[in-house]
């Protein structure tokens, strides 16, 4: 069998037959990026801006904000109602703040740090901000998280990353960016992290996509939308998981899993725990760091 230990780095074939196209065809795809690469998606975050916030999925972010909150209160012993008063959020690639900006609208008693590689996101989240929110925004690369909190990190009752806005860009860095998150929530505290699911990748190509069946790696090559009506078109590489394979990457860190659920932009509620269907886009791991 081609692969690794569960959790573990995937072998590669070492061929470029490993990728295909919507017709099982092989296809030609630009390598995905290294885990020293410059990030991918930063150009993509500078380009957009202010206009990130018309991607279409955020318009998802208020429920899915809702849903993490029950989410959260039905896995920790003692809270009911989602995070404990006062408590310290983080989220990682956070783009323009969207889920955390909803989240403290909702509670303003809690505190919220966000960290994202792009100055134009970070800063359009300041702008969209409402100055009574408890909020601070970081411009910070993920793969380097301790580093950005420095005495912070190991403090936060909960820490999320969603929408592969840092984790899931790459199976090389991944790995990587969950140690950060494990390590930046602190003992007892919650950990909520989305990841493509594999089965959805391969079952749902469109035409153009291409998507590589050993490291599980989908790529397209997507027009963004920016300022002014301006389009670009940027290469996109999304690391994707078997439920098993999340799992394993999540337990690597030390944490321990909770739940996995499959979930879709927008509808982080669906499923119980424990349930993920084929059509499911992405998986919800939610997570504890020992006490």
């Amino acid at each position: 069998m081609v692969g690794a230990a569960v959790g573990g780095p995937r072998v590669t074939a070492g061929s470029a037959s490993s990728w295909r196209d919507a017709q099982d065809r092989p296809a030609v795809v630009p390598p995905v990026p290294g885990p020293d690469a410059a990030p991918f998606y930063l150009p993509i975050g500078e380009f957009q801006g202010e206009d990130y916030r018309r991607n279409a999925f955020a318009a998802g972010t208020d429920e899915e904000v809702a849903a993490l909150e029950r989410l959260v209160g039905g896995s920790a012993a003692g809270h009911t109602e989602g995070f404990a008063p006062g408590s310290a959020v983080l989220d990682v690639g956070c783009g323009d703040a969207r889920h955390l900006r909803a989240l403290l609208t909702r509670r303003p008693d809690l505190t919220g740090v966000g960290v994202d590689v792009s100055p134009e996101l970070i800063a359009a989240g300041r702008r969209s901000a409402a100055a009574e929110l408890q909020l601070e925004l970081l411009v910070g690369d993920a793969r380097n998280l301790s580093e950005v909190l420095g005495a912070r990190s190991g403090t936060f009752d909960g820490v999320w990353s969603l929408c592969q806005g840092a984790l899931g860009t790459s199976p090389a860095t991944d790995p990587v960016v969950l140690r950060g998150l494990a390590t930046a929530v602190r003992p007892g505290g919650v950990v909520l992290v989305t990841l493509f699911h594999a089965l959805f990748a391969a079952r749902h190509l469109a035409p153009g996509d291409a998507f590589d069946t050993i490291e599980l790696v989908h790529h397209q090559r997507a027009e963004v939308r920016g300022p002014e009506h301006a389009r670009r078109s940027f290469d996109l590489w999304t690391a994707s998981y078997t439920v098993r394979e999340a799992v394993g990457l999540v337990e690597e860190t030390g944490l321990e899993v909770s739940s996995v659920r499959g979930v879709e932009p927008g509808s982080y509620a669906r499923r119980s725990a424990g349930e993920v269907g084929l059509d499911d886009p992405e998986l919800l791991v939610i997570a504890h760091r020992p006490a």
